[in-house]
């Protein structure tokens, strides 16, 4: 089994309980092929850096799944014709971290994270 980090956008003109919704109808693709989800962040709503379909914001949720490769093509096929999800990119790594990212909502993030740091910046 292979680990994968997924990142994709949510259409900006969804509710919350819709945006939710879509977390847990693309969760669900990836347990039906036979993957499992270890890890769930949900980003919060974002400028694009171009607009896709003409919108300029988009949801940013990101998982990190466990799965065979076939997983992630039979769950980007069905992305593709879901038309609450702009874009989706998956990643193959070989261990996750377990830690939070960077980007993890501030409730999401455990306890004594401490501060953050701008790379570069002394």
């Amino acid at each position: 089994m292979a680990f994968y980090e997924t990142i994709y956008i949510v259409r900006p003109d969804l509710t919350n309980e819709q945006v939710e919704a879509v977390v847990k109808r693309l969760q669900g693709w990836f347990t039906k092929e036979g993957g499992t989800i270890s890890q769930t962040e949900m980003w919060g709503r974002r400028t694009l850096a171009y607009s896709i379909d003409k919108h300029a914001n988009g949801y940013y949720a990101f998982h990190i799944a466990e799965g065979q490769g076939d997983m992630i093509a039979k769950v980007e096929s069905k992305v593709r014709i879901d038309e609450d999800i702009l874009k989706i990119m998956n990643v193959r790594i070989t261990s996750p971290s377990g830690k939070p990212s960077p980007l993890a909502m501030q409730d999401e993030r455990k306890e004594g994270t401490g501060r953050r740091e701008s790379p570069g910046r002394e």
